[in-house]
């Protein structure tokens, strides 16, 4: 399957001030494919990966010193593989089993810049908080799920890809209906590498399902490791209580009644680390950079499909009774505009305004090219925009608007009203 991240790597592999590279993100996500897809493709099999889960006594070689000639010689002589003339890409997998082999990155930069080195790891965050890396020695590239456009490539869509990262236009009926049709068929399925591929080898929804529990499974059993750190009854708790929230303002109490407030916002932070839930604060909107704003907080979930999994959302709902109105709630909306937005490198916020008789809120707000542009997600064709209008006449500073919806392609003042397809669609920012 083409991922949009390939292209990034490849840039990287190319550059003449090439660093290390890290890749960080959730389990499962598809950090390792990339790197060895990208050994396989641009390093023409030239490629030495070390998995320190499953090969923990080359943990050995780091722990004597950070002399990188040394340490590289070394692997040569265990693999039987040149490294030091730049040819061949080195991975270390797993990275976060090895605190020493994280610490020698800067030092391969310093000492042995032509090496092309990428280290990838899940939890990693933890790790990486207990190490200083001097400004400039590594690079990071963080890695999320599949979003619609990757969907539509994996399902050999190719036209209809092409189709919703061109400027956005009127598309025709029949057209547009197939594309809720596969828009449908990514809600259930999200974003995650395992659950496409099998999808798309099998057409089988039912079992895609299987895989997501799977999925949140594993999750729920890292939570043990965090137990230093914060209860897994708590990590539990707010696991399955920001599934039923998404999309609503949260404050600490509504994530579980039987922690204390700090105890809960440490777990948050937990999770956050471990790239399943991710914070969206509400900011002030007067001027850049955002100002964080109040006490209460939005979610975004790691995945559309593993949110849909977890809230057990029935298959007939979706797909034998074709209620399109559930499919669109607007909790499920914005959760999928978020995780394209995402994926396209936008840090999420929101802007909400608490007034006697007079509150407000809308869904994201992000910052492109200096601009400051509001978005609303509505469930279905229709929705009042008394928030949006609030905001647009209390911040005249912002000259465009975004809502996404089931509504048809159009402008009105500031306003630009797109479907909800269009989401993962850099050009809506640029024009």
């Amino acid at each position: 399957m083409n991922r949009n991240a390939s292209t990034l790597l490849i840039n990287w592999a190319k550059s003449s001030n090439r660093k290390p590279l890290i890749l960080n993100g959730a389990r499962q996500v598809g950090k390792s494919w990339l790197v060895r897809n990208l050994g396989r493709t641009h390093f023409k099999t030239r490629f030495l990966e070390i998995n320190f889960e499953k090969q923990p006594q080359l943990m050995s070689i780091f722990e004597q010193d950070f002399n990188i000639k040394r340490i590289i010689q070394e692997l040569e002589v265990l693999f039987n593989i040149s490294l030091q003339d730049g040819k061949t890409l080195l991975f270390f997998d797993e990275i976060q089993f090895a605190q020493k082999a994280i610490i020698s990155l800067r030092y391969f930069y310093e000492d042995m810049p032509n090496i092309p080195v990428i280290a990838a790891g899940s939890l990693l965050e933890f790790q990486l908080d207990s190490i200083s890396f001097p400004v400039g020695r590594v690079t990071y590239l963080d890695i999320v799920p599949m979003d619609f456009y990757e969907f539509l490539q994996a399902k050999k869509e190719s036209k209809l890809a092409e189709i919703i990262q061109l400027k956005p236009t009127e598309l025709s009926a029949i057209v547009e209906e197939k594309l809720y049709n596969l828009l449908q068929q990514y809600f259930w399925v999200g974003g995650m590498p395992a659950c496409i591929q099998h999808f798309i080898d099998n057409n089988n929804l039912v079992e895609v399902r299987k895989i997501q529990q799977d999925l949140l499974y594993g999750y729920q059993q890292d939570f043990s490791k965090y137990k230093p750190l914060v209860d897994h009854t708590c990590l539990l708790d707010i696991l399955n209580n920001s599934s039923k929230n998404i999309g609503g303002q949260i404050v600490y109490s509504k994530l579980s009644e039987r922690f204390t407030g700090p105890t809960i916002k440490k777990g948050l932070d937990v999770l956050s680390k471990a790239k399943i839930l991710k914070p969206v604060n509400n900011v002030s909107i007067a001027s850049l950079p955002f100002t964080v704003s109040g006490k209460q907080f939005k979610l975004q979930f790691l995945d559309i499909g593993l949110l849909l999994c977890l809230n057990n959302v029935a298959y007939e709902n979706l797909f034998y009774n074709k209620q399109l109105n559930v499919m669109y709630v607007g909790s499920w909306a914005e959760q999928f505009v978020g995780q394209q937005l995402l994926a396209n490198n936008y840090q999420l916020n929101y802007w909400a305004r608490d007034k006697a008789n007079s509150s407000a809120e809308v869904d994201f707000v992000i910052q492109d090219n200096g601009q400051i542009i509001p978005i609303e997600v509505k469930s279905g064709a229709k929705g009042t925009l008394k928030s949006m209008q609030i905001l647009l006449e209390e911040n005249i500073h912002i000259s465009k608007a975004l809502v996404f919806s089931k509504a048809h392609f159009g402008t009105e003042n500031k306003i630009t009203f797109l479907p909800i397809y269009w989401a993962g669609n850099r050009n809506i920012f640029m024009n």
